[in-house]
């Protein structure tokens, strides 16, 4: 049998190859942001719906996802249980309303209404019914909780290259996807205020998990805070 010490230097070799992959398809799906996010934004129709959150769930859902499987982990592994739900919640909605408070007050108007400037939800909702209440939950779950995941995902895999046990306001991972969403919308030229933004809500996604041990509420926080829009 393998040492605690060799089975910890090959978990962290595990964990470096999964977020090198991960990385590495999130860039190279970044690379056709330029010329794709135009013509995927003025989509329309249900068609155009599936579009959009195919391209989503490639450039931050599939790779997670295939290497779980391939890893054999499962998404209790990542903090999806029921132990402290209760708690995860109460943090994630509570770090909400605080990023949506300083979001409003920042752009001058109440932003309080989830996935709103979403285009796929503008398409969900142009498409009525029967589709529309099926296409909103598929935005909630594409943009916020698997989009969420993906911070959670990230995190744990730095924490575990870094040996750490993940746990604490100011875990190495929880900085890190911080870091990385700040700069990935600083990138993309949101300037400043998308740096600091991002940085916030992707701290407050993966801060959950590392405080109350459940991830649940960080996929909230995502699903609560991205792309929020303003009250008419």
């Amino acid at each position: 049998m393998p040492s605690e010490q060799e089975s910890g230097a090959a978990d962290r070799s595990r964990a470096a190859v999964d977020l090198a992959v991960v990385l590495a398809v999130f860039g190279l799906m970044s690379l056709s942001i330029p010329w794709l996010n135009p013509i995927l934004r003025r989509g329309h129709g249900i068609a155009g719906f599936f579009e959009a959150a195919g391209y989503q769930v490639a450039i931050e859902g599939a790779a997670p996802l295939a290497l779980m499987l391939f890893r054999r982990e499962r998404f209790s592994d990542y903090g999806f249980v029921r132990r402290g739900l209760w708690l995860s919640l109460a943090l994630g909605l509570a770090l909400a309303v605080l990023y949506d408070a300083g979001l409003s007050i920042s752009s001058g108007a109440l932003r309080w209404i989830p996935l709103a400037r979403q285009p796929a939800t503008r398409m969900a909702l142009a498409a009525g019914l029967p589709f529309a209440p099926l296409g909103l939950a598929l935005v909630a779950l594409i943009w916020g909780v698997l989009e969420g995941f993906f911070g959670i995902y990230f995190s744990r895999k730095v924490n575990l290259i870094l040996r750490h046990g993940g746990r604490g306001w100011l875990s190495p991972g929880v900085l890190a996807f911080a870091l990385f969403n700040g700069g990935v919308h600083l990138i993309v030229g949101q300037g400043l205020e998308g740096f600091l933004t991002s940085f916030a809500s992707g701290y407050a996604i993966a801060v959950v998990p590392a405080v109350t041990a459940n991830a649940w509420g960080g996929a909230l926080v995502q699903t609560l805070t991205n792309a929020a829009g303003a009250l008419r």
